[in-house]
C-alpha cells in the first residue's frame, strides 16, 4: 500500500492551484504499486485564475480509490482519469460556472466503479467515458443550465452497466451512448425543459438491455435508438 505521505502529496498537488499566482498549470497523480489502494486524490481549480489547467489521475491495478476533480468558475481545463484493472473506485468531476472543459474517464478491465460528471451553468464542455471489458459500472452525467455540451459513453464488452445522462434546462446538447457486446445494461437519457438536443443510443450485439429516453417540456429533440440483439427494451417518451 502507498504510504500516507504519498496520498497527502497527491491532495496537496491539486490544492496548490489555489495558492499559486498562475493561470495555467498541471496537476498529476499516479497510483502505481504492486497492490495499491484506498487512496484519496483531490484536484481543485477554483475562481477565475484557475484556467487552462491539466489534471491527470491514473489508478493502475488499484482498488477502493476516491478521485475528485472540481473546476469552479474555471475555464478551458482538461481532466483525465484512468482506471486500469481496478475495482470499487469512485471518480467525481464537477464543472460549475466553467466553460470549454474536457473530461475523459477510462475504465479498462475495471469492475464496480462509480463515476459522476456534473456540469452546472457550464457551456461547451466535452465528457467522454469509456468502459472496456468492465462490469457493474455506473456512469452519471448531469447538465444543469448548461448548453452545447457533448457527452459520450462507450461500453465495450461491459455487462450490468448503468449509464444516466440528464439535461435539465440545457439546450443544444449531444448525447451518445454506445453499448457494444453488452449484457443487462441500462441506459437512461432525460431531457427536462431542454430543446434541440440529439440523442443516439446504439446497442450492438447486446441482450437484455433497457433504454429509456424521456423529454418533458422539450422541443426539437432528435432520438435514435438502434438495437442489434435479443431481449432489448426501448422506451421513448416526448412530452412537449
Amino acid at each position: 500500500m502507498i504510504p500516507d505521505r504519498w496520498t497527502a502529496r497527491a491532495v496537496l498537488t491539486g490544492l496548490l492551484a489555489l495558492a499559486l499566482p498562475v493561470t495555467a498549470g498541471t496537476a498529476m497523480a499516479d497510483t502505481r504499486d504492486d497492490a495499491p489502494g484506498h487512496n484519496a486524490v483531490a484536484v481543485i481549480n477554483h475562481d477565475g485564475d484557475a484556467n487552462d489547467n491539466t489534471s491527470s489521475v491514473t489508478n493502475t491495478a488499484s482498488h477502493h480509490n476516491s478521485t475528485t476533480v472540481s473546476n469552479d468558475d474555471a475555464d478551458a481545463n482538461s481532466t483525465t482519469v484512468g482506471n486500469d484493472q481496478p475495482s470499487h473506485n469512485t471518480a467525481t468531476v464537477s464543472n460549475e460556472d466553467g466553460g470549454h472543459n474536457h473530461t475523459a474517464v477510462s475504465n479498462d478491465d475495471a469492475q464496480s466503479n462509480n463515476l459522476a460528471v456534473s456540469n452546472v451553468d457550464s457551456n461547451a464542455n466535452d465528457t467522454t467515458v469509456v468502459n472496456d471489458d468492465a462490469a457493474d459500472n455506473t456512469v452519471v452525467a448531469s447538465n444543469t443550465g448548461a448548453d452545447h455540451n457533448d457527452t459520450a459513453v462507450h461500453n465495450n464488452n461491459a455487462d450490468s452497466t448503468t449509464a444516466v445522462v440528464s439535461n435539465l434546462a440545457s439546450d443544444d446538447n449531444n448525447t451518445a451512448v454506445i453499448n457494444d457486446e453488452t449484457t443487462a445494461s441500462t441506459t437512461v437519457v432525460s431531457n427536462n425543459a431542454s430543446s434541440d438536443n440529439d440523442i443516439t443510443v446504439d446497442n450492438t450485439g447486446t441482450s437484455g438491455t433497457t433504454t429509456v429516453v424521456a423529454a418533458n417540456g422539450s422541443h426539437h429533440n432528435t432520438t435514435v435508438v438502434s438495437n442489434v440483439g435479443e431481449g432489448n427494451t426501448t422506451v421513448v417518451n416526448n412530452e412537449g
